[in-house]
């Protein structure tokens, strides 16, 4: 893999992106759409890695790449979980969105003040 080193220990590092990621989500709402789909992805995900010693066994059933990139994702997740605890998606709106938010073509859409 081109500008990837190669992971020297794959199931530690794997191991601990995802139960770090785990933590953040936990202290999301249970009711939140991001907290609920990304603790199913990233629980099967661990549990691959914790019940899987070879690693082309663990690409292969998670199907996402090699473990590298497993592992750049993995990184990548929890960077968005810890974003996503300071803008707090679940709460309410700030202030109405207008009607015509998602009315398409813009064109057609009037002025707004």
């Amino acid at each position: 893999m081109t500008g990837l080193h190669v992971a020297k220990n794959p199931h530690h590092t794997l191991t601990a992106l995802y139960n770090k990621i785990l933590r953040a989500v936990s202290k999301m709402p249970q009711d939140a759409a991001y907290r609920r789909y990304t603790e199913q992805i990233v629980s099967e995900r661990a549990k691959i890695v914790s019940t899987t010693p070879n690693v082309l066994e663990i690409e292969q059933k998670i199907n996402c790449g090699q473990v590298e990139e497993l592992i750049v994702q993995a990184e990548n997740e929890l960077t968005l979980a810890r974003k996503m605890l300071g803008w707090k998606p679940w709460e309410p709106l700030a202030k109405q969105a207008p009607a015509s938010q998602w009315a398409w073509p813009p064109a057609n859409l009037p002025e707004l003040k």
